[in-house]
């Protein structure tokens, strides 16, 4: 067995990637059986028992066009008017190789479903006058005002005629009588509306031609057609997007092309050898100077053409190689061995084609909200890294499908959430994600998005979690009447890239960023009145505690977020988030009606915070809560919360981290509890900071539960009110003596320095919300040494 690597043929573009697989299935089905194929290093390796010159000479002297047809297409050359030079040169081939394409062609020309020839002008002028007679509106005109042109050039071309009706001869037949002179104008009008007759037929004919196709031709046509085109129950028709629209794509058809190719490469082959070195270069990139300019449709954007496309600044056609198209179509016939099977049970075309999903416009660097709307699909390649013979790869496609739980993935980072299982299992090693994106006009291309690397990544099953919560924003997204506002779908679009980059790169700080995605989302349905039309039902919650420690990517921030978003409820008083929207305070799964015990007000994070604490305070005292109302799931160690008083911390990124963190269901104790144990490493600082003596002394006023003296005796400090507005204020050291009375008169023994008016007091309240553990730290710096005490938590 030989090994030969393809270098011409790699996983991006398209085009390059179906080349490959044309080269396994052309090779195993007509040469060698046993060949077998795998991707390495970005390049498709062959093992076979062919070498690399004999397989060059394989394609060149017998390799057996498989017979792609498509008379239900206009432009096929199955119709008046088609371009059929490719045709015609395969009927007229003797050899052998094309005996299955001359019996293709052969038979779809005898058929009845299609239009009758050489028609007579005036036969035309007729089909049209009644197709007209049946349109409706401006489409009635138009078909009138065609054969009205057709009409008015009449009388100029008769004298040439003589007594001869130029009604009963065909426009072939007029373009031969009339002389240069006066043919022109007759014949191009005459041209436009036979090609009016002949889209008419085609289209009342399409699903009776399509039957033929099935019924009459050969089973290699019959695997191209699931490629290219499916029939429903009802005669529903559907195009697999890989094919573009049934074969087609605008002006090209893809099987009239094919055939053009294969007439010059292998009927007509030039004396000057350009056949040998464009397939070197087409399957060993080898150099070559005999590119031709011709459209590649979708396969290849780099050389789709247009100006700045090539390396000259006003480039508008771009040379291609006709070898690099014909095996590309070769290679689609892959995906019909998965389109067929699964179309019966599938409600969209797309999910029944193979490793074919809905666009979602997130991972590329183009990606604009109206990508995902005007996109065809998203087709998800898979690179094998062990050798595969031809049926293991052709299994692999009749699968095709990817599960998210129980259910196929439906779009884009569904695929890229169920990839992982998909290709482990299947010994795929990489997937290369295309978009089908209109970029040209009304024209689309196969957008390579990105290399998807097959690995386990544990953080899919809780990205799974967000899709029922993110079903219904996007439910709430709907019931909009015109378009939503902008905000709201930038952020829902944020939360989806976000998704993406996770599930591509994995890591703490990508699931950090999934968490401040959804925070950013979270304030917009906070700030939102709850009473405005269209409203989200009930506030979103549900994820696991676990997201918690795989957003812990060892950053100060995810600590203070996440220990402010654990802040339970007490009493009467609801947890912190009922401080950050409208959350019912005792029902936390529904709306407040009123204000209920929102807070989150302010011009800065700090001022927030220190607003929503001095509310749970108030309501505390208001509504007789046995404690302070600040048990947390969570704590920080004091050293932490010192980080944050000395404002070395991004507090956007906290805050957006918080609102992320209100989603997690805090109440699951058990889920808690695993979580606190996963979380060990936060009994120790982020970094070591010095706790400042004046915060350590006021937060014994703002604890939980009460202290505990060194004799078991446990002492509640009632808080002052007073203290909150002075460190507002930037009254500092007055707090700090209100504080040092109140620990006085609870039976402990202040520690009394003189503390000096910090300069930022705002800062230490916003502190004082913080939940920590353990505050033996804060009694040695805040109580005189003599008294040992300690705080439950």
């Amino acid at each position: 067995m030989n090994l030969i690597r393809l270098t011409g043929c790699r996983p991006e573009p398209l085009g390059s990637y179906l080349k490959a697989l044309a080269v396994l299935r052309l090779v195993a089905e007509q040469k060698d059986a046993q060949a077998k194929a795998w991707w390495e290093n970005g390049c498709f390796c062959l093992k076979s028992v062919l070498d690399a010159e004999a397989l060059l000479r394989f394609f060149l002297d017998e390799y057996r066009p498989t017979p792609l047809v498509a008379p239900w297409n206009g432009g096929s050359g199955f119709y008046e008017g088609d371009n059929t030079e490719g045709r015609d040169a395969i009927l007229d081939a003797p050899s052998p190789r094309f005996a299955a394409y001359r019996t293709a062609i052969s038979s779809a020309l005898s058929w009845p479903e299609l239009p009758p020839r050489q028609l007579p002008l005036g036969r035309l002028i007729a089909e049209v006058e009644e197709t007209a007679g049946r349109a409706k509106g401006q489409a009635g005109k138009q078909f009138l005002s065609l054969v009205a042109d057709v009409r008015e050039a009449l009388p100029s071309v008769q004298p040439a005629l003589g007594t001869d009706d130029p009604l009963a001869l065909s426009v072939e037949q007029l373009q031969e009588r009339l002389p240069t002179a006066v043919r022109k104008t007759l014949v191009q009008r005459a041209r436009k509306l036979r090609t009016r007759c002949n889209k008419d037929f085609r289209e009342a004919h399409k699903g009776q031609v399509l039957r033929a196709c099935r019924n009459r031709l050969d089973d290699s046509v019959v695997a191209w057609m699931d490629a290219a085109v499916t029939v429903g129950s009802n005669d529903e028709l559907g195009f697999p997007p890989l094919l573009g629209t049934a074969a087609n794509e605008g002006r090209l058809d893809y099987t009239n092309a094919f055939m053009e190719k294969i007439a010059s490469l292998l009927i007509r082959q030039p004396a000057d050898g350009s056949t040998s070195g464009l397939l070197r270069n087409a399957l060993f990139a080898e150099p070559t100077d005999g590119l031709r300019i011709a459209s590649v449709g979708q396969y290849d954007p780099g050389r789709a053409g247009g100006y700045n496309q090539g390396a000259e600044i006003e480039t508008k056609d771009f040379p291609t190689n006709p070898w690099d198209f014909v095996l590309t179509l070769e290679g689609t016939l892959l995906w019909a061995s998965g389109v067929s099977r699964r179309q019966a049970t599938s409600g969209s075309i797309s999910l029944a084609s193979p490793f074919t999903v809905r666009a979602r416009a997130v991972g590329y660097s183009s990606s604009a909200s109206s990508d995902q709307e005007a996109a065809r699909s998203e087709i998800w390649a898979p690179l094998w890294g062990r050798p595969s013979a031809y049926p293991e790869v052709r299994a692999l496609f009749s699968e095709g499908r990817a599960d998210v739980g129980r259910r196929r993935a439906a779009d884009g980072i569904e695929f890229a959430e169920a990839a992982s299982s998909l290709g482990t299992d299947r010994g795929i090693t990489q997937f290369v994600r295309y978009s089908l994106l209109k970029r040209r006009g009304d024209s689309y291309i196969a957008l390579p998005a990105g290399r998807f690397q097959v690995q386990a990544k544990s953080e899919s099953d809780l990205v799974r979690q967000l899709e029922p919560l993110l079903d219904r924003v996007d439910a709430f997204l709907r019931r909009f009447p015109s378009d939503p506002p902008a905000r709201f779908l930038s952020a829902r679009r944020a939360i989806d890239e976000a998704i993406y980059a996770l599930l591509l790169h994995g890591g703490a700080s990508r699931f950090k960023g999934l968490v401040a995605a959804v925070g950013r989302l979270e304030q917009l349905f906070a700030q939102r009145d709850t009473g405005a039309k269209p409203s989200l039902p009930r506030p979103l919650c549900g994820l696991d505690p676990a997201w918690v420690a795989a957003a812990d990517d060892g950053s100060l921030e995810v600590r203070l977020a996440a220990a402010l978003a654990s802040i339970g409820p007490s009493g009467k008083v609801g947890s912190i988030r009922a401080n950050l929207a409208l959350i019912d305070p005792a029902r936390p799964w529904q709306w407040a009606t009123g204000q209920g015990q929102r807070a989150w007000s302010g011009g800065s994070l700090c001022a927030r915070m220190s607003a929503a604490l001095a509310r749970r305070m108030m309501d505390a005292t208001r509504l007789n809560c046995d404690s302070n109302p600040l048990h947390a799931r969570l704590a920080l160690c004091p050293e932490d919360a010192a980080g944050f008083i000395e404002g070395d911390i991004d507090e956007s990124l906290v805050e957006d981290l918080l609102f992320g963190f209100c989603w997690v269901d805090w109440h699951e104790y058990e889920a808690v509890r695993r979580l606190r144990t996963a979380l060990h490493a936060w009994r120790r600082p982020v970094s070591s900071r010095i706790v400042p003596a004046s915060w350590a002394l006021l937060k014994l006023l703002f604890l939980p539960g009460p202290i505990r003296t060194a004799e078991g005796v446990e002492t509640s400090v009632r808080p002052e009110p007073s203290v909150l507005p002075l460190l507002a204020a930037g009254r500092v050291g007055e707090a700090c003596r209100v504080a040092q009375r109140r620990l006085f008169a609870a039976g402990l023994a202040p520690a009394r320095p003189e503390f000096p008016q910090f300069e930022n007091g705002l800062r230490l309240a916003a502190a004082l919300l913080l939940p920590v553990y353990p505050v033996a730290p804060l009694l040695k710096k805040a109580l005189v040494q003599s008294q040992s005490a300690s705080s439950t938590r």
